[in-house]
């Protein structure tokens, strides 16, 4: 069977799919106001926090890991006792004819290494297909890696913590679309919406760095006078069909090098929609925002990526790194103040401060690109970064007061086939991968409770008793069915790198740039 044979019966599909979506993208920036003004959850989805004091409680660091790119089937479709890949599954090449014979069932890989498959936000909806989740196929451009999947023999160190922590098998990422967005979500509860339908990159664009939409020398606040919706700075809007052509290349498909096409006749400028990425950005209030204002608890963070440098958020933007899909903060010109600016560090940085009294409360690590398991990454040289960063935790003496939540940022265009809950316009999106490792995780559990990147912010603003940002966040469920504090704090789990292995991700630790 040739997989890849496009028919025109595809096609046509994909042109009614990619048109039934034209009339929410233009409502969305016909309105031109950030993702949580609009956001109502139902009250299925409200939970009561725990009633346990968290000031007494013995977690007294959380940290975030942030990997990239793998579905939940992808990884732990096959982990016994979880929710994983279904039995009789098979992938249609045509979802509006799924009997026609022609389908690719889930298969094992051994390869640590694949190509970048489509994931935006076209893609997203296509493979959701209105929770029928018939679409990957299709989608992923008759790519039959979506269907692949990995066992112990190839992720063994991920497997193990499953067996000794907590699996989490209904976990979601925020939306239906790729890193930047889901990024957004999981630090602030929600996300400019260019970053959702549009596929910015992180080239340079110096010509908009002094744009009168962004008035970086207060910071990066919005200039007064400055309407993105008046005729002459028209609304972006959803481009045009590409006609029929069931590939997502281009247009609003996030791959790596492209994003909105500049053509006549229906695709919204590049410069347009950075400058609205930007006003939107500078709108988005972030947890660190109430980390930093809570004067009264004194809550300590760190961002464990690369540096912010003071003042520098003009070169940001000439340079592309305020359009960066790993740190969403180095969007907004108050990152680049001096109150901001010494929290964004290197990811190497957290070895020293673990060795220290500098190690923070709240922290998120975040890869290189070789690191990231993002594809065509090797998942094992960004397994064994995950175990050199976990492993560094474990034998400091912050291991008995440290709750690790370690998950992916999006799908990458891999099969999963649990339809994500749709509490609201924007999502939830496709189900990650994720652990929680801790003393006070319950041992070897599979934690079957429906949480999204919003309960880590949950769990967080629980904890430091901090407001809630959004209504995402207010209404997700909290972290805490993951643990048992009164258990014993439980010993360290460490699986030591090899000198191999450490050999094999040090050149790579302190790479900055990250991949679109």
């Amino acid at each position: 069977m040739n997989f890849f044979f496009i028919t025109k019966v595809h096609a046509e599909f994909v042109y009614r799919r990619f048109h039934a979506t034209i009339g929410i993208i233009v409502s969305v920036f016909m309105v031109s106001v950030l993702v949580s003004t609009s956001m109502i959850l139902p009250l299925a989805y409200a939970q009561q926090v725990s009633s346990a004091n968290p000031v007494a409680n013995p977690i007294k660091h959380i940290v975030v890991i942030m990997q990239e790119n793998r579905s939940f089937d992808n990884y732990f479709g096959s982990y016994p006792g979880a929710n994983g890949l279904p039995k009789n599954i098979c992938m249609p090449l045509d979802p509006d004819h799924p009997n026609n014979g022609r389908c690719v069932k889930p298969f094992l890989s051994i390869d640590p290494i694949s190509e970048d498959m489509p994931h935006g936000y076209q893609s997203s909806v296509a493979a959701y297909d209105n929770g029928k989740m018939d679409g990957f196929m299709l989608a992923e451009n008759e790519d039959p890696k979506t269907m692949s999947y990995y066992d112990n023999k190839t992720i063994p160190y991920y497997w193990d913590l499953a067996k000794h922590y907590v699996l989490a098998d209904n976990f979601y990422s925020s939306v239906l679309s790729y890193s930047l967005p889901n990024h957004w979500y999981a630090v602030a509860g929600q996300a400019p919406a260019t970053s959702i339908f549009y596929g910015l990159n992180t080239g340079p664009r110096g010509f908009i760095a002094h744009d009168a939409a962004i008035d970086t020398s207060l910071g990066g606040t919005i200039a007064s006078g400055y309407n993105l919706n008046k005729t002459n700075n028209t609304t972006p809007i959803d481009p045009k069909s590409p006609g029929l052509h069931p590939h997502f290349k281009t247009g609003l498909g996030h791959q790596t090098g492209t994003r909105v096409l500049t053509r006549p006749g229906g695709t919204v400028q590049k410069t347009l929609v950075d400058k609205e990425y930007l006003r939107e950005s500078n709108l988005t209030t972030t947890v660190v925002d109430l980390l930093m204002n809570n004067t009264k608890n004194n809550i300590s963070w760190k961002y464990y990526d690369h540096p912010i440098l003071i003042g520098a958020y003009q070169r940001a933007i000439s340079t592309g790194q305020a359009f960066e899909y790993w740190n969403p903060f180095s969007a907004k010109g108050t990152s680049y103040t001096e109150a901001y600016a010494p929290h964004f560090v290197n990811r190497t940085q957290i070895f020293t401060d673990l060795r220290s009294s500098s190690f923070p409360q709240v922290s998120w690590v975040i890869p290189s690109a070789p690191l990231s398991e993002h594809p065509p990454a090797s998942i094992t040289v960004g397994m064994n970064w995950v175990k050199h960063v976990i492993d560094a935790i474990m034998v400091s003496p912050y291991w008995s007061s440290t709750a690790i939540v370690l998950t992916w940022d999006d799908y990458g265009g891999f099969y999963d086939h649990v339809p994500p809950p749709q509490i609201d316009k924007y999502g939830l999106g496709f189900r990650m991968p994720a652990l929680i490792i801790s003393p006070y995780a319950k041992h070897g559990y599979i934690d079957h409770t429906r949480y999204q990147f919003e309960s880590v912010l949950k769990f967080i603003e629980w904890r430091f008793n901090i407001p809630a940002l959004t209504d995402r966040d207010l209404h997700a469920i909290n972290l805490v069915n993951a643990f048992n504090f009164n258990q014993n704090a439980d010993p360290p789990h460490i699986v030591a790198l090899n000198k191999t292995e450490l050999t094999a991700i040090r050149p790579y630790m302190d790479l900055q740039k990250t991949v679109d």
